[in-house]
């Protein structure tokens, strides 16, 4: 016999499982080194020109289509994020509920931020999302018995953040442009000039030589050679210049707008799992909707921001204020697209290879973590940093994604579960759980996926 101290609280078994969640997963995991590769093999965080190594047409196509999906695939696994809480607290849905639930919920992402430390430490991934992602999980159980309103007001309230500090960002260098015209002027009349002014007029200046091409631009060739040095020379100096880049990250004016991203998608994806939506449950309609309108109105501002950035100029750029805007509209067209296609034998058979990758999104992370940072572009490996242009990147990544599907689909055919969800899981339910796969396993190819 059990009561609310000794709820038994079980996993996830494979009965429960949803496919379509797999799927979406899986597409988000795999896909998302289009977007983090640039850091991996490129030049940043810390140098925002894509013109360094090679501005070829295909580099443009490439940068085109990295922009165009920015952010994204992290969208995709925010609402998925969302999801799975609602799913671990189905247990948990009255203010009575068992708090074992809130144990489970509380290990599960407190382990996550271990391995996003590992992942950022020890695998030398600076862009790591599994950490920011488990610290702001923690805080978000209690947010499960909202209603669906509530939860889209509050998913709305917290994507304004970024939005408004884009704004604040816009307004800053317009300042920064009326003080460097302030200060010539005042140059030029031979008048004093208030230093705040000129302190701001600096930044303008920064801003103005940020856009000289690296041939032209002295400091930024400095910079560029230092990076792959770093990037590319012994261990130690390696190791010190991922953790630097990691750190950046970590500043407020970055951190902070992330955060309210991350919890207003995830608070996002609770609300959309209520609904049914996430999940494949919706109407066409509502899917062939979300697919038309956020392509649409996403695409059209990261067309127009692509527009901003290949004018190269120090001028304030509106997709400053609207590339979230733009990053939520084309991540529910995904949701829009992929929902749509699994209506659809075809459909379904085209997404199949995908839902292995969203059952070990874990491993397959810290696999690309270890293959990118250890391997391929260090100098202690392959050296392969700083050698291609955008276009170059993305055909790697489109090459290390195929060879991640087919492993984790050849390795799924044997298993239950990932290595290192099979180490999370087991820490975060206190035993050992099943690792080798048993008998009569549906696969999605076999087995719709319906709208209920």
């Amino acid at each position: 016999m059990t009561d609310a101290n000794t709820f038994p609280i079980e996993r996830i078994g494979r009965s429960e499982r949803i496919a379509s969640l797999d799927v979406l997963r899986g597409v988000a995991i795999l896909f998302i080194l289009f977007m983090n590769i640039p850091w991996m093999a490129h030049y940043g965080p810390t140098i925002h020109d894509p013109r360094l190594v090679s501005w070829a047409p295909f580099d443009r196509q490439g940068f085109a289509f990295m922009i165009l999906l920015s952010g994204t695939q992290r969208g995709l696994l925010e609402l998925l994020f969302g999801a799975g809480i609602m799913i671990m607290a189905r247990r948990a849905m009255a203010p009575d509920g068992p708090v074992a639930v809130a144990d489970l919920h509380y290990r599960r992402n407190l382990l996550l931020m271990v391995l996003g430390l590992f992942n950022a430490m020890v695998l030398f991934w600076g862009g790591d999302i599994l950490l920011p992602y488990g610290m702001t999980a923690l805080m978000l159980f209690q947010f499960r018995l909202w209603s669906v309103r509530a939860k889209l007001v509050l998913a709305a309230l917290l994507l304004l953040v970024p939005v408004g500090w884009g704004a604040s960002d816009y307004a800053e260098r317009n300042a920064a442009k009326a003080a460097a015209a302030e200060v010539t002027a005042a140059t030029a009349a031979h008048r004093a000039v208030d230093p705040e002014v000129k302190a701001k007029a600096a930044d303008w200046d920064k801003a103005v030589k940020g856009t000289i091409p690296i041939e032209r631009n002295a400091e930024k060739r400095r910079q560029a050679a230092k990076i792959h040095a770093t990037r590319t020379g012994p261990f130690g100096a390696y190791a010190l210049g991922a953790w630097s880049d990691w750190t950046f990250l970590y500043q407020p004016a970055i951190f902070f707008p992330t955060l309210f991203e991350i919890a207003g998608t995830m608070i996002l994806g609770m609300a959309l799992f209520q609904l049914g939506i996430i999940q494949g449950r919706a109407r066409r309609r509502t899917y062939a909707l979300m697919l038309v309108a956020g392509y649409a109105l996403g695409g059209a501002l990261r067309v127009a921001g692509l527009q901003e950035i290949f004018a190269f100029t120090p001028e304030p750029k509106l997709r400053w204020m609207t590339d979230d805007v733009a990053r939520i509209a084309i991540t529910l067209g995904h949701v829009g697209l992929i929902q749509l296609a699994l209506l659809s034998g075809a459909g379904r058979l085209l997404l199949a290879p995908f839902q292995a990758a969203g059952r070990m999104p874990l491993t397959t992370y810290l696999f690309t973590s270890f293959l990118t940072m250890w391997v391929l572009f260090p100098g202690f490996g392959l050296g392969l940093h700083g050698r291609w242009g955008f276009g170059g990147m993305m055909v790697a990544a489109a090459l290390i994604i195929l060879g991640e599907m087919l492993a984790t689909n050849l390795w799924m055919r044997r298993y239950e579960t990932g290595p290192m969800e099979w180490i999370w899981k087991s820490l975060a339910y206190g035993r050992r759980m099943p690792f080798r796969r048993r008998p009569a396993e549906a696969e999605l190819a076999g087995e719709p996926v319906a709208a209920e």
